[in-house]
């Protein structure tokens, strides 16, 4: 195990989802089950599968935080360098600092430049329906992350550490569009940003 705490979650959560799996596997069994019954018990199995695999797949992983906050510190600097003297300061703060943010590249990065599947990067996220999003919020951030399908099933491969500059800008753009800032102030940012 490379996280030690993410293993002692799974070993935590471990009795809990035998019990789920046991309860919904009996009521499946059961011939004059009710089918209320049986949803019950697997929504409740789905959700303890869904944080037991999350913590078993952490485990499996070096803890994610220190690269994740080393890739926030590149492109806060990237962003200073770029636009510091150009734009204010609180359009240059770097989003997207969530645990499920620092998962997602904490799983790509250990795969540097190899395919990850889409469910395998569902699961660290607990099946988590905004899987998705999150990866796009990653690719926001300037990774180079490529999405392609082989024979019917999904991935991502984070093809490298270099920090697509394009995305700066546009992580700019959108901090000043999602500002109160009035709408001729807005666009007279953007115009800079658009100079450089």
């Amino acid at each position: 195990m490379k996280n030690e705490e993410a293993h002692a979650a799974w070993e935590r959560l471990k009795p809990n989802t035998h019990f789920a799996v046991g309860q919904l596997a009996d009521l499946i069994a059961d011939d004059n089950g009710s089918a209320d019954a049986v949803f019950g018990a697997y929504m409740v199995a789905k959700k303890d599968l869904a944080r037991s695999m999350q913590e078993l797949l952490r485990s499996t992983l070096p803890p994610s935080r220190p690269a994740f906050e080393e890739l926030r510190s590149r492109i806060s600097q990237s962003l200073q360098e770029r636009f510091g003297d150009r734009v204010p300061q609180k359009y240059l703060a770097v989003p997207y600092d969530t645990v499920a943010n620092q998962d997602l590249f904490g799983l790509l990065h250990e795969h540097l430049g190899q395919p990850v599947e889409t469910t395998v990067l569902r699961a660290v996220n607990a099946d988590d329906i905004h899987t998705e999003r999150r990866i796009r919020e990653l690719r926001e951030m300037g990774l180079r992350l490529e999405a392609a399908k082989r024979d019917g099933v999904g991935y991502y491969v984070l093809k490298s550490l270099d920090l697509d500059p394009d995305q700066m800008k546009a992580l700019v753009v959108k901090a000043i569009k999602k500002s109160s800032a009035p709408e001729p102030e807005q666009n007279r940012l953007i115009g800079i940003l658009e100079e450089c």
